[in-house]
């Protein structure tokens, strides 16, 4: 598929839509299509891309309802030990989005970001048992043993940071 394909069906001419018509919709996004401004997106969509499938329909001439299936694998760090972790996605959006009356066409893009932004995993584990990274060496406990010595993990600070001793009197 051509950019400029991929640029016509990612930016569909409102002219399309008038007269009740649902315009279909079906592609494949990557993560260079995706603006993030903000960079609100934690993670990365696959080099499979997402698959993108739903219409498109004009509610009036201010409005368009975007209907999306959006399905795929992301990938996300791992909330323990930061390993890259495959995540399957099966997102619905289902959103209606205001348009400039003197717009010649609408961007698609900006749903689909919208639609992973709110269904995004709050934490992805690369596996329910993972033993995350030692808070004294660093090494991922899934790979390898702490290189600590056993002094560094003693109790006789009753793990209090040593910055926060003076908070202690207050109790």
């Amino acid at each position: 598929m051509s950019l400029a394909h991929l640029e016509f069906i990612m930016k569909i001419e409102i002219s399309e839509l008038h007269g009740g018509v649902q315009y279909p919709l079906d592609f494949q996004v990557y993560s260079k299509d995706l603006v993030d401004e903000n960079q609100e997106l934690n993670g990365q969509i696959s080099d499979e891309g997402l698959h993108v499938t739903g219409h498109l329909s004009l509610l009036n001439r201010h409005e368009v309802m975007a209907d999306l299936q959006i399905t795929g694998t992301m990938i996300f760090e791992c909330a323990r030990c930061l390993q890259p972790t495959p995540y399957q996605c099966n997102y619905t959006y289902r959103e209606s989005s205001e348009i400039n009356p003197s717009a010649k066409d609408f961007d698609v893009i900006p749903c689909v970001e919208e639609c992973l932004y709110i269904n995004e995993p709050f934490r992805v584990l690369c596996k329910p048992d993972c033993k995350g990274l030692c808070p004294g060496c660093g090494v991922n406990l899934n790979f390898e043993e702490c290189r600590c010595n056993d002094s560094d993990h003693s109790d006789d600070d009753n793990g209090i940071d040593p910055r926060m001793e003076a908070l202690k009197k207050l109790l």
